[in-house]
């Protein structure tokens, strides 16, 4: 299995909205970002209905459910850098999708990834 392809979890969270942070990923896409990552309408209302005007913790709640793996995730590849790589591709980000592939790297444990910023060294 590719590095890339191992499942994140839930405890991954700060790692992925650090990552998607530092490749520029704009906070206020998150809803068309948790579409293609497989989680349902229903689900992303009841955040966006939640949190209103707070799209910092929408992004939050959308990713925790992504790296949850609810609804639809894992027909859309599952939790994992590349199922990212390909939402942010499908949604325009393609220069976010490359940072993200060209900054990552990802060193696993047992399932348990910590990322590495080439340029700044492990956060």
């Amino acid at each position: 299995m590719a590095t890339s392809q191992i499942c994140l979890g839930v405890d991954d969270l700060v790692d992925v909205l650090d990552l998607l942070k530092r490749c520029g990923f704009p906070k206020a896409n998150w809803y068309d970002l948790g579409l293609r990552l497989g989680l349902k309408k229903s689900t992303l209302d009841v955040i966006e209905k939640n949190h209103p005007h707070d799209v910092s913790r929408c992004m939050t709640e959308c990713l925790s459910q992504w790296l949850g793996r609810a609804d639809n995730v894992d027909s859309r590849g599952g939790a994992n850098l590349d199922s990212l790589s390909d939402a942010l591709r499908s949604m325009n980000e393609t220069a976010v999708a490359e940072k993200l592939s060209e900054s990552v790297i990802t060193v696993c444990n047992y399932n348990h990834c910590i990322f590495y910023h080439r340029t700044s060294g492990f956060y």
